[in-house]
């Protein structure tokens, strides 16, 4: 049952609601901030599911390069770490930061029905 309201929570939850469960995804050792590489493993495997689903709307950067600005637009005190607050914020207040976490859930109509 838990995996069934994890999905219907990517699907069809809130903004916020979702950006907490990919932060708890994200923070893959659990100390409540995502460091460069943490961040990077997740901005890749983001980029190369977009680049192999349209590859024309894929960015001109790398991984390393989007990672590297999503820290210069969010790490506003520049420790290197961003916490779930600093994420929530950053990526509800900047389009191109939410567009480099997220994937487009639309291509998932068939499971949505």
């Amino acid at each position: 049952m838990g995996y069934v309201a994890a999905v219907h929570l990517v699907l069809r939850g809130k903004l916020e609601d979702r950006l907490r469960s990919s932060f708890k995804c994200y923070d893959r050792d659990g100390n409540g901030h995502l460091d460069k590489k943490e961040l990077k493993q997740v901005v890749k495997i983001i980029y190369n599911i977009k680049r192999h689903e349209n590859p024309s709307e894929t960015e001109n950067l790398t991984p390393d390069q989007i990672t590297d600005r999503i820290f210069d637009l969010v790490d506003k005190n520049k420790d290197s770490q961003i916490s779930l607050h600093i994420f929530l914020d950053g990526a509800q207040k900047d389009q191109w930061v939410l567009d480099q976490l997220q994937l487009d859930m639309r291509h998932c109509g068939w499971f949505l029905e």
